[in-house]
């Protein structure tokens, strides 16, 4: 039996079109799903629906077994088991965050469950702990930054130990060092056993916190379900999603297609993914017809290809290296962090030799025409 699921369940805001249109979907125990789509279609929505936020207008919601309505969540005995079991971190932590402290922010959920002052004292304290955000118990949420918003409204929905993660657009205002927090707190909420749903158009980090992805289409209608690396493989599906978009440029009077994501970068070689540099979950997509010769002049267009890729993405190279020097450096490995950072400073001159590398790579296929 699904955990969670809708059946051709439709809703719409007062009298406007649905935002969530004839939409089938089960959400089984254990699995982590993302729920992709453009912005507008309908993403929040579902969340909404499956937290009880907003009920079926056409359809059924089923939660636990039980078809969740108002007159359900007011019965005390499942009202209160669903809201221990489900939590939602909104896309906007403001909406979440209320009291005047962090710790009784976090304190909330469990206080509203009955548990008694020591156990709600340990939650929160070993919450706030895990979550290394000890410094911030007796700060005001809103005189914090986004991404200490943005973790104490996770410490929050954490706080009733759910079974159930909902997330909107968790990403939004992070900064990188964050986002990598992020990725690493929901791996280890995975390998609890927690249900982690959550919607986002930011491809680069779907592949990250999820087996499986859901795609919404602009129409507010399903448009794909499928394990996360064939949905993210499918350039006609994300295309027509509108999850990712195409521009023509020319190099050394070839024209190439890219498709790139609206998030940070996405790109598509043959069909397979490429995580060439973390930071961009990236796939690169070009859509290129290149008549093979006997000269091997295919295997020089590819090594173009690749040049102009290599030149065109090195700020974003080095933004990964700084990263992960710093990883290296918090783990005592001062030598591997050094010898990265030697490697940024250098950048400008291996920016150097590719751009000449390019420079007498065109030359070579003017002259092989």
């Amino acid at each position: 039996m699904p955990l969670l699921s809708l059946n051709n369940v439709s809703y719409s805001y007062l009298r406007s079109a649905p935002v969530v249109r004839d939409m089938t979907v089960e959400f089984h125990q254990g699995e982590r799903a993302v729920i992709l789509g453009a912005n507008g279609t309908g993403k929040s929505t579902l969340l909404a629906l499956l937290n009880g936020l907003v009920f079926a207008q056409q359809g059924e919601v089923r939660a636990f077994g039980t078809v969740l309505t108002e007159h359900a969540l007011e019965g005390r005995e499942f009202g209160k088991e669903f809201r221990k079991k489900v939590a939602f971190v909104f896309q906007n932590p403001d909406v979440q965050l209320f009291s005047p402290t962090v710790w009784e922010d976090v304190a909330f959920g469990p206080l509203q469950l009955g548990l008694s002052q020591e156990q709600v004292r340990d939650i929160v304290d070993g919450l706030l702990e895990t979550l290394r955000i000890q410094d911030l118990r007796d700060r005001a949420p809103h005189t914090l930054s986004d991404g200490q918003k943005k973790k104490v409204a996770i410490a929050s929905s954490l706080a009733t130990d759910p079974d159930v993660l909902l997330m909107d657009e968790p990403t939004n205002g992070l900064d990188p060092r964050t986002q990598v927090w992020l990725i690493e707190l929901l791996q280890g909420l995975h390998q609890k056993g927690k249900t982690i749903i959550t919607a986002t158009h930011d491809l680069a980090i779907a592949v990250d916190i999820a087996e499986r992805a859901i795609v919404f289409s602009e129409d507010h209608t399903l448009a794909g379900d499928g394990p996360i690396d064939e949905v993210l493989r499918n350039e006609d599906l994300l295309l027509s999603v509108n999850l990712i978009h195409e521009h023509a440029h020319k190099h050394g009077g070839t024209a190439h297609v890219h498709r790139h994501g609206h998030f940070g970068h996405y790109h598509m070689n043959g069909g397979a993914q490429d995580d060439m540099h973390k930071g961009h979950s990236h796939s690169h997509g070009h859509g290129h017809e290149h008549e093979r010769s006997p000269h091997g002049n295919e295997d020089l267009k590819k090594l173009q290809m690749m040049l102009d890729h290599w030149i065109e993405h090195d700020a974003s190279h080095v933004e990964s290296y700084r990263e992960w020097a710093q990883k290296a450096s918090i783990a005592g490995e001062e030598e591997i962090a050094r010898e990265i950072h030697l490697a940024i400073d250098d950048s400008a001159s291996v920016q150097g030799h590719l751009k000449r590398a390019r420079a007498i790579l065109a030359a070579k296929l003017v002259l092989r025409k």
